[in-house]
């Protein structure tokens, strides 16, 4: 399933290594959404205390348009020094959680 959404492709990896390769397609198609939005909400919370003022501003403009979320993702990496390590820890509560409660 490629993806030029590095979010996604982040939990993608995740969900397989959890068994989500083995659902039908109708079934990924329908919760990865899901999933992707639940990453997405945890590493935005873990990454806007992190803004200073000027990429603070710039976040707003960036929200009131439809924005790639490859702009996203360079925005991020901009603006947040540790980002990478940031998007890890994340992620890595997010992985705790689905191996903890997806058993197939």
């Amino acid at each position: 399933m490629p993806t030029q959404n590095p979010i996604e492709e982040l939990v993608v990896d995740i969900l397989n290594k959890n068994g989500f390769d083995k659902l039908d397609q109708a079934a990924q198609k329908e919760y990865l959404p899901q999933f992707i939005a639940q990453a997405e909400q945890r590493i935005g919370s873990a990454l806007l205390p992190l803004l200073n003022e000027q990429s603070a501003k710039q976040f707003l403009e960036l929200s009131k348009k439809e924005t790639a979320p490859e702009e996203w993702w360079s925005f991020w990496q901009a603006n947040v020094p540790n980002f990478a390590e940031v998007v890890r820890e994340a992620l890595s509560g997010f992985a705790q959680e689905i191996k903890a409660s997806f058993v197939l």
